[in-house]
């Protein structure tokens, strides 16, 4: 019984180095030293936002909203804009990178905004085809009068059947503790994407 256990136990271990190592090269190739990531991420999903806010007068008040969209649609959070990625694997696996979202609207409530993610991640390869990208870091916001700073994190999967791209999903989540509104209104800030869909191209 316990030799049948050990060799039960001895199959799964080279049963789990065999998908962990022996990948074909179009999957390994994205995560490998010196190649790079582009990608427009956020473009799809379903997003939930809560929001704080600490007024001088009256006290706080409390927001929460949920929206599912595609592209540049009315997102409930600043941190769900769609934005443009490029990260960079400094060695295989690990990649350095960040995001960049840009917004503008114009009517009765008009107003503009910029974001900045940077961050780093590190690439596990599960299958052929599908790597487990967690990455995590920190996002600047500046919405008219408004900013907000806090930390980031995404637990994206990568499904790569072609060499050169792939789509990402998975849970992201965000949560903007130092913000501002302007008239001493303080802003805090947490949005959860799940999923959160993108796609990505590599060189």
């Amino acid at each position: 019984m316990k030799r049948n256990i050990a060799r039960l136990g001895l199959s799964a271990a080279a049963s789990a180095a065999l998908l962990f190592t022996a990948l074909p090269s179009h999957a390994q190739s994205f995560y490998s030293a010196g190649k790079i990531s582009v990608a427009l991420e956020r473009a799809f999903g379903i997003h939930y936002a809560h929001d704080e806010i600490d007024r001088p007068g009256p006290g706080s008040e409390e927001y929460s909203s949920t929206a599912i969209g595609f592209g540049w649609y009315g997102a409930v959070s600043p941190f769900h804009w769609t934005r443009a990625a490029v990260d960079g694997f400094v060695i295989d696996r690990l990649s350095l990178g960040g995001s960049l979202g840009f917004f503008t609207q114009s009517g009765d409530a008009d107003g503009d905004g910029v974001l900045f993610s940077p961050r780093v991640g590190y690439a596990i390869p599960l299958s052929s085809v599908f790597t487990f990208w967690p990455r995590g870091g920190f996002t600047f916001m500046k919405l008219n009068n408004g900013s907000i700073f806090g930390l980031s994190g995404e637990a994206m999967f990568v499904a790569s059947p072609k060499p050169n791209w792939g789509i990402l999903f998975g849970p992201t989540l965000d949560f903007g503790f130092v913000g501002d509104q302007g008239n001493d209104v303080d802003w805090s800030h947490f949005s959860l994407g799940f999923p959160s869909v993108g796609i990505m191209g590599t060189f």
